[in-house]
């Protein structure tokens, strides 16, 4: 959604909470596992002399480690995968998958047994992230030396403050104004008259719809947060709205023969706009029309 809306604070932000808030909570649970390696180990073996009692006892107490470094190379990868740095993914898969174990394991199991598994599994954990940094400072050709650093966000990404407007609808009467503000936006950004009108059009569908069919769901109160960004040649739309998980595209595709205009507005959008994507993301519906 970030990277959609050319927002490359929001982008930072959301590894920069995987870093500072889930990664050290994630760190306790698995501290906790490994004070409990023990108890643990004695819900599946009693007999504390069997080899494969001490081996799931240092299971417990090792493997949790990896934890960590996995959230954040799963989460790094995930934004790659975003932004399309295919390449940086597949090395990355291949040193995960097939050289940083091996090669731990190789060096570790002959002196440590099955425990220099569970540690090369560990090292694996730690190789991964400083390749990440690798591949950062091999990018920026210096240390990075913050998130959007780390990351290495496209410049390209984002926009300045006056190229976009970010407007909050709580009723169906405030939707016509916000599509004419809009519309507004656009022409004062210089966009051609075509897409400014399609943007309030667009907006003007979409908004009514989620106010419509999704404000009487339930006692809550329910707001329609919008964004609009120009960059380029492009007009960006985010709509994001908390009520039920509504799909526009499935909506859409209901058309019967008695009733041709059924749903016609979102047609037309799906049918105009260069691109619409929706996305049900934590609760929130997403939707994103670049015109």
């Amino acid at each position: 959604v970030a990277i959609g809306e050319e927002d490359r604070k929001s982008l930072a932000d959301v590894m920069r909470v995987i870093v500072r808030m889930c990664i050290p909570l994630l760190t306790l649970v698995c501290g906790a596992v490994i004070a409990l390696g023990e108890p643990l180990t004695n819900l599946f073996y009693h007999d504390s002399s069997a080899p494969v009692y001490s081996m799931t006892v240092m299971a417990f107490r090792l493997l949790p480690i990896c934890m960590p470094f996995s959230v954040f190379t799963l989460n790094y990868i995930c934004y790659l995968q975003a932004i399309g740095r295919r390449l940086v993914i597949h090395i990355e898969s291949f040193l995960e998958g097939a050289v940083f174990v091996s090669a731990f394991s190789a060096l570790l199991v002959p002196s440590m047994k099955m425990n220099g598994v569970y540690i090369a599994n560990i090292l694996n954990g730690i190789a991964c992230v400083l390749f990440f940094f690798l591949y950062a400072a091999i990018r920026l050709k210096r240390i990075p030396r913050n998130m959007e650093e780390l990351m290495v966000i496209p410049e390209t990404l984002g926009v300045a403050g006056n190229e976009r407007m970010d407007i909050t609808v709580r009723r169906m009467e405030e939707v016509t104004t916000v599509s004419e503000k809009v519309i507004e936006f656009c022409r004062k950004r210089g966009v051609d008259e075509r897409k400014s009108f399609f943007a309030g059009l667009f907006l003007e569908e979409m908004a009514g719809n989620v106010v419509g069919h999704g404000f009487g769901k339930d006692r809550r109160k329910h707001t329609v947060d919008i964004r609009v960004v120009h960059k380029a040649k492009d007009v960006i739309l985010r709509i994001k709205d908390d009520c039920i998980p509504f799909d526009p595209k499935e909506r859409m595709d209901m058309v019967t023969d008695d009733d041709p205009i059924r749903n016609i507005g979102i047609r037309i959008v799906y049918n105009s706009a260069a691109e619409v994507n929706y996305q049900n993301i934590l609760g929130l519906n997403v939707l994103m029309i670049r015109i």
